[in-house]
């Protein structure tokens, strides 16, 4: 879902991290080579999740790069949103997984709390 962070009001439960890299110029990380990377985040509220918001940027060229968070450029950001909340607890280490696959940017996150 294509969305305009600055125009909703929301509260981040948590700080932006980066959920994952690819060099898509690199044949090992595009089509027919899934790629899933995990990260451990700390909750900073006790709120229900109902989306993840993410951005990316992309390098053209060394002085073209296309930034979703810049908020002067028709690019937006994305979200997964959640059917069902889910109850975060604040201090909590949560796992955010990242799955890329099949030559797609698309981005599949899933919430595991681990122990605090």
């Amino acid at each position: 879902m294509d969305i305009e962070l600055s125009t909703l009001t929301y509260i981040p439960l948590c700080d932006p991290v980066e959920l994952m890299t690819l060099d898509l110029d690199d044949v090992t990380e595009v089509k027919g080579h899934p790629r899933t990377n995990v990260i451990c985040v700390t909750a900073s509220w006790s709120l229900a999740l109902t989306a993840i918001v993410y951005w990316f940027e992309l390098k053209l060229s060394e002085s073209i790069v296309v930034n979703t968070s810049d908020n002067r450029s028709h690019w937006t950001q994305a979200a997964v949103l959640f059917y069902d909340e889910l109850e975060l607890e604040a201090n909590c280490q949560y796992s955010l997984e990242t799955v890329y696959n099949d030559n797609c940017i698309d981005i599949d996150v899933s919430v595991q709390q681990l122990t605090t």
